[in-house]
C-alpha cells in the first residue's frame, strides 16, 4: 500500500457518531479521561487481542506518570446495542502548530495496538476504520492534524488488524518472539546450540564461585524500589556508552515503572539475577493473555558482564515463563544481537501516517520519507553497525 495517506474522506454519520458497516452499525464516542473508558475497557479486554501495553492499568499508569503534556483521547465503538467493539487509547500532542494523535506509551510500548472485538474487526472495510478515525479526530478533546501511529502488529493472536487496512510502511525493525512451552529445556535446545548452553553453564559456574546465583522475581515494595532504582543507574551509565540519548532518564519514569509493578495486580513484572545480595542483571516486561513482552534490561557495569548475565537473566527468564503456563516470550521491537540469538520468530510491524488537515497531510510525508530512510539504515549490513560505532566514538571523545 502507499506510505502516505491522503485526508480520509469519512462516511456521513449522525450527530451521534453512528456510521453504517455492512448490515450493522456503530458509533463512537470519546472521553478525555480512564475512569470514563474504565468499564468499557475492562468488559472489552477479555475478549480483545493485545499485548501487556494495552492493559488498562499499564496505560492508565504510564499516562499519568509520563505524559509530557499530552492530552487523553480515548475512543470507544460501540454497537446498536451499546455493547464495546473497540477502544483506540491515543494520546494528542501539539508541537510547532501539529497535533499528532499516538498511541499511549509511546516508544515504551513496543508494539501499538488497539483493543478489537475479533468479529467486529474481522467485518470492517477500510472506508470503515477511515470513518472511524475521521469521527475520533471529530470528536477529540484537542484538535487532531495527524494519526502518527508507529509499530502495528500486522496481526495479533491470529487476528488482521483493522488499522492495517488504511496506507501504511513497513517499520524500521521487526518484533522477535518465542513460542515456549511446557518443557523449558526443551525450548531452550531448539533455539540455543548445545555449544552454547555449555558455555552458558560454565558461566553460571565462575559467578557462582564469587557468591550463590540466583533469579529472583520483585515481590515486595523494597525490592521493587531497589530493583527500579539500580536499573536505571545501569542504563544510564550503558547509554552514555552508547552515545545515544536515555530514554529512561524522564521525569516521570521512575515512579512510572514503581506504581506499575506494585500493587495486587502489576502491569510490569520486575526480575533480577543476583550474585550473592549484588544485582548483576536485571528485566522488566509486561504480561497478558499467556505473552511475557519484554520492555527494558540492563546489566551491571565491569567485568562481570565476560561473564553474559543478561543472557543468563534471560534463560533463567524463559524457565521461569514456562514454568508458569506462558505460551509467547517476545524482546520487542528493535535490532540486538541477544534478540536473533534467542528468539525463533518475528512479528512483521508497519507505522502509518494518516492525515486530517492539510498540515497533517504535509506532516505526513516528511514522517513517511523518515521512516523509510530509518528503516534502509537498520536493515543495512553496513550502515547501521557503522552508525552504532560512530556512536560510541561520540559518546567516547565527549566523556
Amino acid at each position: 500500500m502507499s506510505a502516505i495517506a491522503e485526508p480520509i474522506a469519512g462516511r456521513s454519520m449522525t450527530s451521534e457518531g453512528r456510521i453504517a458497516a455492512g448490515a450493522a452499525a456503530f458509533a463512537v464516542r470519546v472521553v478525555a479521561d480512564f475512569d470514563a473508558a474504565r468499564d468499557a475497557w475492562l468488559a472489552l479486554e477479555p475478549e480483545a487481542p493485545h499485548s501487556g501495553y494495552q492493559q488498562l492499568g499499564w496505560q492508565q499508569t504510564f499516562h499519568h506518570h509520563l505524559s509530557d503534556g499530552t492530552r487523553c483521547c480515548i475512543a470507544i465503538v460501540e454497537d446498536a446495542a451499546g455493547r464495546t467493539q473497540a477502544i483506540l487509547p491515543f494520546a494528542v500532542s501539539s508541537r510547532l502548530g501539529l497535533a499528532t494523535a499516538s498511541f499511549i506509551g509511546g516508544k515504551h510500548a513496543n508494539f501499538g495496538l488497539a483493543l478489537w472485538r475479533p468479529a467486529f474487526a474481522r467485518s470492517l472495510a477500510a472506508a470503515d476504520v477511515e470513518a472511524i478515525l475521521r469521527e475520533i479526530a471529530a470528536r477529540s478533546p484537542a484538535p487532531i492534524d495527524l494519526f502518527e501511529l508507529s509499530n502495528q502488529p500486522l496481526a495479533w493472536e491470529g487476528v488482521d488488524n483493522p488499522l492495517a487496512l488504511l496506507p501504511h510502511r513497513a517499520s524500521p525493525s521487526f518484533g522477535y518472539h518465542l513460542a515456549l512451552g511446557p518443557d523449558a529445556d526443551a525450548v531452550l535446545e531448539r533455539v540455543v546450540s548445545a555449544s552454547s548452553r555449555r558455555k552458558m553453564r560454565k558461566k553460571e559456574r565462575n559467578l557462582a564461585e564469587i557468591a550463590p546465583v540466583s533469579f529472583t522475581v520483585a515481590s515486595d515494595a523494597a525490592e521493587i524500589v531497589r530493583f527500579t532504582d539500580t536499573f536505571l543507574t545501569y542504563k544510564a551509565q550503558r547509554f552514555a556508552e552508547l552515545g545515544i540519548a536515555n530514554v529512561f532518564g524522564v521525569p516521570g519514569m521512575r515512579d512510572f515503572i514503581i506504581e506499575a509493578a506494585s500493587g495486587p495486580a502489576p502491569s510490569i513484572e520486575l526480575c533480577a539475577l543476583k550474585v550473592g545480595d549484588e544485582i548483576v542483571a536485571l528485566f522488566g516486561g509486561a504480561i497478558a493473555r499467556g505473552r511475557y513482552s519484554g520492555m527494558f534490561n540492563a546489566m551491571a557495569p565491569g567485568d562481570v558482564q565476560h561473564e553474559s548475565p543478561g543472557e543468563l537473566l534471560l534463560h533463567h527468564l524463559i524457565r521461569h515463563c514456562c514454568t508458569r503456563g506462558l505460551t509467547v516470550f517476545d524482546l520487542g521491537a528493535g535490532e540486538a544481537g541477544y534478540k536473533s540469538n534467542i528468539c525463533d520468530g518475528v512479528d512483521p510491524l508497519f507505522d502509518q501516517s494518516i492525515a486530517i488537515s492539510w498540515k497533517g497531510e504535509l506532516a505526513a510525508r516528511g514522517f513517511a520519507l523518515t521512516g523509510h530512510l530509518k528503516r534502509s539504515a537498520k536493515q543495512s549490513s553496513w550502515l547501521w553497525p557503522l552508525i552504532v560505532k560512530l556512536r560510541r566514538l561520540r559518546a567516547r571523545s565527549t566523556a
